[in-house]
């Protein structure tokens, strides 16, 4: 793909991610997105076959994006628990910005059917960067693999994103629950009181 042929698809990929985070993706049309990326729809056909090429290439940039993010909150040097809750906020930033409240929950629906395994590979990305946190915090979490494993630790701090990130509230309140979530586990796990 030349140059200008990748920049034509990234401007698109940007624009189309606005026109789903306001409208869902059922209520999303190649025209809506044509039009955001200040294009003719025919235009928009010869980069993407349709709505769903389009919505996977920005759940892949989304995905891409996502990860990056949290791998570098990962390797923070911060704190326990602002390490873990730099991982964890990925999960929020990720539609909190981008997606209407009234559409979260609708486009996540629909990533499960349209793009499942852009979601799935998020998931387990998402889940190893979690675990991964948790084991690089090891020595400051004594319980860890005692009262729990890491792995079980992180299934159940990813599930709890999710219900967090999945509810219809502002950006800052999710990222308080979130806040709350972090402290309450990095203390259990620490064992201090």
């Amino acid at each position: 793909m030349t140059e200008a042929a990748q920049a034509k698809r990234e401007q698109i990929v940007a624009a189309a991610l606005g026109v789903f985070g306001r409208y869902g993706y059922r209520r999303t049309s190649m025209d809506l997105i044509a039009q955001a990326a200040r294009m003719s729809r025919p235009a928009l056909y010869l980069v993407f076959k349709g709505k769903e090429d389009v919505f996977r290439a920005v759940g892949r940039r989304l995905v891409h994006d996502a990860l990056a993010a949290a791998e570098s909150a990962r390797r923070s040097g911060a704190s326990p628990a602002d390490r873990l809750y730099g991982v964890l906020a990925v999960k929020i930033d990720l539609f909190g910005g981008t997606v209407e409240g009234g559409f979260r929950s609708e486009l996540l629906a629909d990533a499960a059917v349209v793009a499942e395994d852009v979601r799935t590979a998020f998931e387990e990305g998402f889940r190893d960067v979690v675990e991964r946190t948790l084991n690089d915090c090891a020595r400051e979490l004594a319980l860890l693999g005692v009262a729990l494993p890491p792995r079980d630790a992180a299934d159940l701090l990813v599930a709890a994103t999710e219900g967090i990130a999945g509810a219809k509230a502002e950006p800052a309140v999710l990222r308080t629950r979130l806040r709350q979530l972090v402290e309450l586990v990095v203390r259990g796990l620490s064992g201090s009181a």
